[in-house]
């Protein structure tokens, strides 16, 4: 039985999505800390493998307490009628639970802001529009938000869940230069991860992942007009991300 046209477009789409993810709202990757004692600390770097980047750092400055500060951009910029950016920072507190060795619970909450762009010149697949008319919107957006994990361990190799609730709250947001109506658009975050060790070589202190994650909007009501143009701000948003993870408080075993 060979596959109907539209689900070979919406693999495609998948596809794509999840090697560049571009669109406004660009969503930062749930922490998922693999933090078990006070005093260690995970240094993240991360690639969405399309001219975006992540950095952040996750410290427990006491036993079951995290605290978290995170920073992204995107500069993949084509031409005035093509363009994605975007710069951001979140700042979180939280804490986490080991059960046992292998088992990990961890939650946190917090704030952050974004400045983003992203234009597009239309075709037959973007919409009833004009073939070759640019589309810009413009953002500025706080995002308060809640995340849930959960991880096991065993051996070096950890696979682990988390799910992350952000309340995205535009300051400004415009398309084509005009205000669009649009203030909050709650979404959803979920992540598959995956990531790899060896605590017994000769760099203990370096991990790497591997991730999945997505973001799509809880409230599905459009409230901006032309609808059309909101449209574009409801799409889900899939990420494939690469992560290097350094330990420093492994540094002097390594040494040693």
């Amino acid at each position: 039985m060979k596959p109907k046209s539209w689900q070979i477009k919406a693999l495609a789409g998948v596809v794509s999505g999840l090697l560049t993810g571009c669109s406004l709202y660009v969503p930062m990757l749930p922490a998922a800390p693999q933090i078990r004692d006070k005093g260690q600390v995970e240094i993240h770097g991360t690639s969405f493998l399309n001219r975006r980047w992540e950095a952040g750092v996750t410290y427990s400055p006491a036993k079951y307490v995290l605290v978290r500060a995170a920073g992204g951009i995107r500069t993949n910029r084509g031409s005035d009628s093509a363009y994605a950016r975007n710069r951001q920072y979140e700042l979180a507190a939280g804490g986490y639970y080991p059960l046992g060795r292998r088992w990990l619970v961890s939650g946190l909450a917090g704030f952050g802001q974004a400045r983003s762009g992203y234009a597009y010149s239309t075709g037959t697949d973007r919409g009833n529009y004009s073939m070759g008319e640019t589309r810009r919107y413009e953002a500025r957006y706080n995002r308060w938000l809640a995340e849930l994990a959960g991880s096991y361990t065993d051996n070096g190799f950890t696979l682990g869940v988390a799910g992350r609730l952000t309340d995205v709250r535009y300051n400004a947001l415009t398309f084509n230069s005009q205000p669009l109506g649009l203030r909050r658009l709650p979404r959803f975050e979920p992540m598959v991860f995956c990531q790899l060790s060896r605590p017994d070589g000769a760099v203990p202190w370096l991990r790497g992942q591997v991730a999945a994650t997505a973001s799509a909007v809880l409230n599905q009501r459009l409230t901006t007009n032309p609808p059309a143009a909101a449209a574009h701000l409801m799409e889900a948003v899939p990420c494939l991300t690469i992560s290097v993870i350094i330990l420093p408080h492994l540094f002097r075993a390594a040494s040693q």
